[in-house]
């Protein structure tokens, strides 16, 4: 068997306007005979927004993929359920090119195992009892919120910026579906903090640590925004209600019966200010569940924390004073995936500081940012992105953003030796 040592690192951020789509293609030396030279990891396919303000089309973005992969996917790695990282999996072309591809391990977070049943302890390798609650109740919330927004966008009027928070925040049911079936069979892996990963046969030469999400029972805190039964909703939502009359609103008739219906028959008669504030902690709840994985390969190192907020990031951050060598594997990296899309909560400044400190003759940090503005936020404390996390992100790294992308380019490459960084744009 040939001897695969790797020879260059290739990133490719194509352009699907507001979400994430990246593409890790590791080039070999060695190959010889049918052996193949590269082996390629896919980080999300979505998008909420299309560039200029015209729908992205995946089908297009599925294409390219195909034909960078030269028909073959090792890894792909869904960082968590958002519609703009997963969109594209249910697209009806995109998830045939999908399976033509045929990944051979599928990532998602812990929270995604679709075995998982209500009375779970968690992972199998985890003692949480809290685990497969938080799963469940996340699912049964997306569910409520789905009904809710639509019967109140049907039928009061709501504010366009509800709709739209709503569909960022709702699972694309086609493309779970998707994932699940490019995960049957053991391919899928199910993720949190500490998870050891072994894909030496699939992708030689990676290293792959897992820093989050960590499950409950790692660390309550990540729960903190997420229903444990139906009251807790329903005093987020008292907390959240001024004096103005309640919308009459009628639940769809095609909810299920049980706890998400008797959610959405209760929160439906609540008025659109207190379903954009609900919609909102689902938001931040399911990036809570965002992977965090720094993949190392050579002497190369990418940080990929998909939209992970404060909660999924605090024990990796607890343990930079005490652990040397996370800090120093963190401070070192050569790239890095702008974490939820330039936005203010997403960038950890313990990180940053790391970055301020890099060791001397370090080769220059690169930040990728697959994002667009005026989709989000309404105020220069809100944006996304944020003009100050932009600034200073400038100052540590040689920033790409697919923002500053040519109105004809598909994507933006980059690219650098195993023997080290730092990586520059083809």
């Amino acid at each position: 068997m040939a001897t695969l040592v790797p020879a260059r690192v290739r990133v490719r951020m194509y352009q699907v306007g507001f979400g994430d789509c990246f593409l890790v293609t590791i080039e070999y030396d060695g190959a010889g005979g049918n052996t193949r030279a590269e082996r390629h990891i896919l980080f999300d396919c979505g998008s909420t927004s299309g560039p200029d303000d015209r729908p992205v089309n995946m089908a297009d973005i599925a294409d390219l993929i195909a034909e960078h992969t030269h028909g073959s996917l090792d890894v792909l790695v869904l960082t968590h359920r958002h519609r703009d990282h997963l969109l594209g999996f249910g697209d009806t072309h995109g998830a045939e090119v999908f399976r033509t591809l045929a990944p051979k391990l599928v990532l998602r977070p812990w929270t995604e195992d679709p075995t998982l049943p209500a009375t779970a302890d968690g992972p199998a390798d985890d003692g949480a009892a809290a685990a497969g609650r938080f799963a469940v109740h996340l699912a049964n919330a997306q569910s409520a919120v789905e009904g809710v927004a639509t019967a109140t966008a049907e039928s009061s009027g709501a504010k366009h910026d509800l709709h739209e928070e709503a569909l960022q925040a709702l699972p694309n049911q086609a493309a779970v579906t998707a994932l699940d079936t490019l995960a049957a069979d053991g391919r899928g892996q199910y993720l949190h903090a500490g998870t050891a990963l072994r894909l030496q046969s699939v992708v030689p030469g990676l290293k792959v640590t897992v820093l989050g999400p960590p499950t409950v029972n790692q660390d309550k805190r990540v729960a903190k925004q997420v229903s444990r039964n139906p009251e807790y909703w329903m005093l987020r939502l008292q907390q959240s209600l001024t004096a103005s009359a309640p919308a009459e609103v009628q639940p769809p008739a095609d909810v299920p019966p049980g706890q998400v219906r008797w959610l959405v028959e209760h929160l439906a008669k609540h008025q659109t200010d207190s379903l954009t504030r609900l919609v909102r902690d689902l938001d931040d709840a399911m990036n809570n569940t965002s992977l965090i994985l720094v993949l190392e390969i050579g002497n190369l190192s990418m940080l990929f924390p998909g939209d992970a907020q404060i909660e999924d990031w605090q024990p990796t951050l607890d343990k930079l004073a005490d652990d040397q060598v996370l800090s120093a594997k963190l401070a070192g990296i050569d790239l890095y995936k702008v974490g939820h899309h330039g936005s203010r909560n997403a960038t950890p400044r313990s990180l940053y500081a790391l970055w301020t400190k890099r060791p001397a003759g370090a080769p220059p940090l690169t930040a990728l940012m697959s994002t667009k503005p005026d989709v989000h936020g309404h105020s220069a404390q809100t944006m996304v992105p944020r003009q100050t996390l932009v600034n200073a992100l400038k100052e540590v790294a040689t920033l790409f953003s697919t923002d500053d992308l040519p109105k004809d380019s598909a994507f933006l490459e980059v690219v650098a030796p195993a023997t080290g960084g730092p990586f520059k744009p083809v």
